[in-house]
């Protein structure tokens, strides 16, 4: 098998938006896109790029499979085309290369074409490097930062993007752990719950907490920020309890939600607040 080269990147769940060390600011939204084509479909989705600064910018989108190994919830992206779950061969952008005016916004259409072949049943993922170029104006130079025609690739932002079949529906999750993972250097005290896709589909997970003193039965409920976990994928999500509670033994609940119309996953836990 061939080796592949990754580039770590952090899996978030928001509006993507950087400073340009220069001055510069552009936004890229939204951050995902989910489609829920069948074989053989093809449809686009928006996103929107805006130029918030003051100068001119030239935009330039291409697509990567990619991969979330590990339970930390970052993305690598994978530089061969070998991945049977990326779909990264079956985007397109549209327009894939523009320019940008100060304070001006462009749309950009997603296209989407699922082949209709039985290898496509299956959740696929991908995402939209939306990368932010200048022209190079020294001597031409080789290397994987040179895209092309002489224009030199400074930052990107990416758009992750979800394809599931409407024939894949079996969702399941379920925790591997549940544990108390303060460390020195925490200021309160931490729960870690790792999850695992068991299912077949992209599974959006809410955590929360149920959290009972047994001296005197009060109970409060913690929720914690969402997460993705693939198919066959892990997540260790880290929840903070909060600070105010009493001295006492508790009984801790810690539950997953991942969008199952009948089923949760969970775990429970005992512990000691001093």
């Amino acid at each position: 098998m061939k080796n592949k080269v990754f580039i770590s990147i952090v899996l978030v769940m928001v509006v993507f938006s950087w400073q340009h060390a220069i001055g510069q600011s552009v936004s890229v939204s939204p951050s995902r896109l989910y489609f829920k084509e069948m074989l053989g479909g093809y449809k686009g989705q928006k996103i929107r790029v805006a130029n918030n600064g003051t100068n001119k910018q030239t935009f330039q989108i291409t697509f990567n499979d990619f991969s979330s190994t590990g339970n930390k919830g970052k993305t690598q992206i994978l530089k061969e085309e070998d991945n049977n779950r990326g779909c990264a061969q079956w985007l397109a952008a549209s327009p894939a290369f523009f320019e940008l005016a100060p304070g001006v916004t462009q749309d950009v259409e997603i296209l989407l074409q699922v082949p209709n072949v039985p290898e496509a049943n299956n959740a696929r993922w991908a995402v939209a490097n939306v990368k932010l170029t200048r022209e190079r104006t020294g001597p031409q130079a080789s290397g994987e930062d040179v895209t092309g025609m002489q224009i030199l690739q400074t930052f990107q932002f990416l758009v992750h993007i979800f394809q599931t079949p409407p024939s894949v529906q079996y969702k399941e999750a379920q925790v591997l752990s549940f544990k108390d993972v303060t460390t020195a250097t925490d200021s309160i005290r931490i729960l870690g719950m790792e999850v695992e896709n068991v299912g077949e589909t992209i599974l959006d997970c809410a955590p929360y907490l149920d959290v009972v003193n047994l001296q005197t039965g009060d109970s409060r409920r913690v929720r914690s920020k969402g997460f993705t976990v693939l198919p066959e994928g892990k997540r260790m999500v880290r929840i903070p309890l909060p600070d105010d509670l009493v001295s006492g033994k508790y009984n801790i609940l810690g539950v997953i939600d991942y969008g199952s119309d009948t089923d949760l996953a969970g775990a429970q836990l005992e512990i000691s607040i001093e």
